[in-house]
């Protein structure tokens, strides 16, 4: 049985976003996913929403998401960068860091921003009862998201991403 189809809100997104991220080892997971096998962490967070609310994104409609994300992508790339060299570890200012480090919040809410926006226009679909989380139909999005950022053949990545899936609760 399916559902209507789900709208996020975007404040609501983000706190749901900012909880998950800050739990157990997601963040350092998350952020060895981005460094390493270029996954953008905001996709994967709301392929996380996906999964604890029985929604099920497909290739096509992911890859639509993602798109939405690059405007913003590359001003965070280069702004991470910027933020990353001026750490107090490596001799910056820390109050120079932390106007920086708001910054990137700013943009990472920017991206969010147009990641929901674009989510909001497809006709993803939601299941009806909770499935559990070894169905094949629950790990439908998982799929998309392995094969939107081409992580197939990728080990090490695919591993990571199951262990954000273990994550959740």
């Amino acid at each position: 049985m399916t559902m209507p189809t789900p709208n996020v809100e975007n404040s609501a997104f983000w706190e749901y976003s900012v909880s998950r991220y800050t739990k157990g080892d997601m963040a350092a997971l998350a952020l060895l996913l981005q460094d390493n096998h270029g996954v953008n962490v905001n996709v994967l967070l709301l392929i996380c929403w996906c999964l604890e609310n029985n929604v099920i994104i497909n290739l096509p409609q992911l890859n639509t998401v993602i798109a939405a994300s690059k405007t913003t992508e590359e001003k965070l790339k280069l702004h991470r960068a910027k933020r990353k060299a001026a750490s107090p570890e490596r001799g910056g200012e820390s109050a120079a860091y932390e106007l920086l480090k708001a910054q990137e919040l700013e943009l990472e809410r920017q991206q969010q921003h147009d990641i929901v926006a674009s989510f909001n226009e497809q006709a993803v679909t939601r299941l009806g009862q909770i499935q559990s989380i070894s169905s094949n139909i629950f790990n439908a999005s998982i799929a998309a998201f392995i094969n939107a950022y081409e992580l197939r053949d990728n080990n090490e990545a695919r591993q990571l991403v199951s262990l954000v899936v273990n994550q959740l609760s």
